[in-house]
């Protein structure tokens, strides 16, 4: 091969977003093409620059850390001495904010912390601190630390943990140090910086590195990735396709292919020609590392569904990180997204407490099954009373509610009854639809929160309930009370401690997990063999996005269930949505457009000259697409 047609390969992969590396029989890097680099961080895009140096006394240091100890050279309570920080309930695993002088016991760090990882909450420092306006926060929803020091911004993103960390020099006020991708190759995280390890010269531009000659290991962690690598070299392993490895702790998908000089498999045709030039010129054998950043697989479907299913079956899985629940709660509440995490987290601390929870969110997304999970974990033993708020008639409210005494009103039984709030005497009632209660209930409602006392329909006499309240709603109580249909003080009272649950479409990370346990369960359930959705079905399943949240999904799998007579279920099988999953650019796009139209709709609450204004649509053209698309409200 000439030289100019490896350049063209090389270019070509690169447009592939694949990196390449070439590793001989004794881990040295022989190639390495540019993309590789990229997505390993041995290069990076900034106009940035900072000169080679290390934190010297009096340099103020600004850190934001989503998870403690894990990607920051292993940043512990010692380090965070050196800037003052004396604080012994910090522990590995909080997320941390700070800023503070390095080696200087007379001035105080400005600092903040949380032990429960899992808030989807940011955690922000924002402090004028020696005349430098400074701002550190930890987004766990959005995968991002961010540090801004006056006008200068420094982000970083994160899949599982990242240590962001600037250093302003003491002498002059300038940047003299601010973090990058692949700061692990750079041997720059913060705790060996804190150690008084220098850091190299970050340039403006994206120039590129030579790494050629250098060993695997000197730039990479010793992982599982190098052990596949080391046992494919000694030939005690075939090859590995599309394995969710990580490199230096972020997730790549990699591919691992031996090559001894022979031709290289079809779909390896390229790595093939790279193998064929190094060869020619230099007779090396070894093997191929092709590495795709994990970012890329939302348009994979296919193998972004191989990989779920591998993570599923602990073929690759997330470091270990301390809970603050444990391990048995909440197994059969399906989901390892951040926001299903923050759920989870929330629903275990209201279990540990009394006070009053509301959980809110779209009908259908599991409301009621996360009340019964917070009251199992916090009083399993007492009674659990659920009512449905909405199934009960304005007119017998109050004797369901507080129960009645014989002979109260025509119809009554003789012995009378005892209500609901009785019935949960030292438990939980569950009141799911709070907002479709009569205003004249309210009160009564209200008196009960307040006094722990009720009074049976037809009686005077007080009885003193100890009850846990736990509601849910899918209406916006707050506009509720707002148009005078909610009561104020009741809102007040029973918000004390509120959960949101998010609709599928926004966890869609969670869809392939539950999708399973509602399998799973559905088919225990029947006695039947358990069966498996194909690829296709599971694309249709994905692609969907679920209006009617975990009810829907619930019914369209328990119908195919029935339908299918074998144990795979295809997507003939599957009855949702409308028409067929979009494959051309074009159905994509008016995919998009219909969805775009129907979330602003639903925002405005059918408000179409809001809806209109919003998308800045003509009248003429808002309509049209309504009537395309078949949309009514």
């Amino acid at each position: 091969m000439t030289k100019n047609g490896y350049h063209v390969i090389e270019l070509l992969m690169d447009s592939m977003n694949q990196g390449i590396m070439f590793l001989d029989s004794d881990m040295v890097i022989q190639h390495c093409n540019r993309r590789a680099k990229e997505i390993t961080g041995i290069v990076f895009d900034t106009q940035e620059h900072h000169e080679a140096g290390q934190i010297e006394e009096g340099d103020i240091v600004v850190i934001a850390d989503n998870k403690l100890g894990d990607d920051d050279g292993q940043l512990t309570g010692k380090d965070l001495e050196l800037l003052n920080i004396n604080d012994k309930d910090i522990r590995d695993g909080d997320m941390l904010v700070a800023v503070g002088v390095y080696k200087n016991k007379k001035i105080e760090p400005q600092y903040k912390y949380i032990h429960g990882h899992y808030m989807n909450t940011p955690l922000k420092l924002d402090v004028n601190y020696f005349g430098f306006h400074i701002t550190a926060e930890v987004d766990n929803e959005k995968h991002e630390n961010t540090i801004q020091v006056n006008d200068y911004v420094f982000k970083m993103e994160f899949l599982n943990s990242v240590g962001n960390m600037v250093v302003i020099d003491s002498s002059t006020g300038d940047i003299k140090f601010f973090q990058e991708k692949g700061y692990g190759i750079r041997k720059e995280e913060i705790g060996y910086l804190l150690r008084e390890n220098p850091w190299a010269e970050k340039t403006g531009g994206n120039r590129d590195i030579d790494i050629t000659g250098r060993q695997f290991l000197e730039l990479f962690d010793e992982s599982p990735l190098s052990e596949c690598i080391e046992s494919i070299l000694a030939g005690k392993r075939a090859q590995v396709s599309n394995q969710l490895y990580e490199l230096n702790k972020r997730p790549l998908i990699c591919n691992v292919v031996p090559w001894s000089g022979k031709q290289a498999p079809d779909r390896y045709q390229e790595a093939g020609d790279f193998a064929t030039s190094l060869e020619e010129k230099q007779g090396l054998t070894g093997v191929f590392l092709i590495i795709r950043d994990t970012q890329h697989l939302e348009n994979l479907l296919n193998e972004r569904n191989e990989i779920i299913r591998q993570m599923e079956a602990h073929e690759y899985e997330e470091p270990e990180r301390e809970h603050d629940y444990p391990e048995e709660a909440f197994q059969g509440y399906a989901g390892k997204s951040s926001k299903t995490r923050e759920i989870k987290y929330l629903g275990w601390k209201a279990s540990q407490s009394k006070f009053n929870v509301i959980i809110t969110g779209e009908s259908g997304t599991g409301k009621s099954k996360l009340a019964r999970e917070i009251h199992r974990l916090g009083n399993p033993n007492a009674p659990f009373v659920e009512v449905n708020c909405n199934a009960i008639a304005p007119s017998l409210f109050e004797s369901e509610l507080f129960g009645y005494v014989g002979g109260a009103f025509t119809g009554a039984k003789s012995d009378g009854k005892v209500g609901f709030f009785e019935a949960a005497n030292k438990g939980t009632i569950f009141l799911d639809e709070i907002g479709e209660i009569p205003m004249d209930i309210q009160v009564k409602l209200l008196h009960v929160l307040q006094n722990k006392i009720i009074y049976r329909v037809g009686s005077s006499k007080p009885v003193k309930v100890d009850v846990r309240v736990i509601a849910a709603t899918n209406k916006n109580l707050e506009e509720e009370v707002a148009m005078g249909r909610f009561r104020q003080d009741l809102f007040y009272r029973i918000n004390v401690f509120p959960i949101d649950i998010p609709p599928i479409r926004e966890r869609k990370g969670d869809l392939y997990l539950l999708i399973n346990h509602i399998l799973k369960d559905l088919c225990d359930n029947y006695g039947l063999e358990q069966k498996q959705f194909s690829g296709e079905a599971l694309q249709k399943m994905i692609a969907y996005n679920w209006p009617g949240n975990v009810r829907e999904l619930e019914n369209a799998i328990e119908r195919a269930i029935t339908l299918c007579d074998t144990n795979i279920i295809y997507s003939e099988h599957l009855k949702i949505g409308k028409g067929s999953i979009p494959t051309t650019m074009k159905e994509m796009l008016a995919k998009e457009e219909e969805r775009i139209l129907e979330m602003t709709l639903l925002k405005y609450n059918g408000d179409k000259n809001k809806a209109m204004a919003e998308l800045d649509m003509s009248k003429t053209v808002f309509y049209e697409k309504l009537k395309k698309y078949n949309i009514r409200y």
